[in-house]
């Protein structure tokens, strides 16, 4: 059983999963791995064949899925690649999330936001990234006051903190006659 993530396996599956169900217009088809958490550990569970992990799928897929994703995943199963199952749900969510033009991120602030700021800043970032991006708040103190903004790999850091320690560092720099 492969225990290493393969990148280029699992964009392949998540893939071919993708334009499977974007072909049969069933684009919650993840949706199915979700719904038997129980699922992962008899896949992954050495004792068990593959045969039988082959029936296992068919049972619980073979009445909610199209043959061909069925097939996709009894593949995977064939080619002992259930351990890259929960890697390629996750590539296949963030496909998913393209698709539809969303993204998810993270909003770090020193107190709770209110909803009209939340809302403001939901706008501001559709207009900025061109996705409804649904955001994860955390609180931290530390940064004394402002924002910062992490989608993807994108981040907007507006913070008190962070301005302050810039204003510092220009300080620095200034040379006194």
């Amino acid at each position: 059983m492969a225990s290493s993530v393969d990148s280029r396996v699992v964009k392949r599956y998540a893939g071919a999963l993708f334009a499977l169900a974007l072909q049969h217009d069933n684009l919650d088809v993840n949706d199915a791995f979700r719904a038997t958490p129980q699922l992962m550990i008899v896949l992954l569970h050495p004792r068990i064949g593959q045969s039988k992990k082959e029936d296992i799928l068919k049972r619980i897929f073979g009445e909610q899925v199209k043959a061909d994703v069925l097939h996709l995943m009894l593949l995977m199963a064939q080619k002992d690649r259930t351990s890259q199952i929960p890697f390629i749900a996750a590539e296949f969510d963030r496909l998913l999330q393209l698709h539809r033009k969303e993204a998810s991120g993270e909003v770090v602030s020193a107190v709770p936001l209110n909803e009209a700021q939340n809302s403001q800043l939901t706008e501001q970032l559709l207009r900025i990234t061109g996705f409804k991006v649904r955001l994860n708040h955390k609180l931290d103190p530390s940064i004394l006051g402002g924002l910062v903004v992490r989608v993807g790999d994108h981040m907007i850091d507006s913070s008190v903190a962070t301005q302050l320690n810039l204003l510092k560092e220009r300080f620095k720099q200034v040379k006194v006659v």
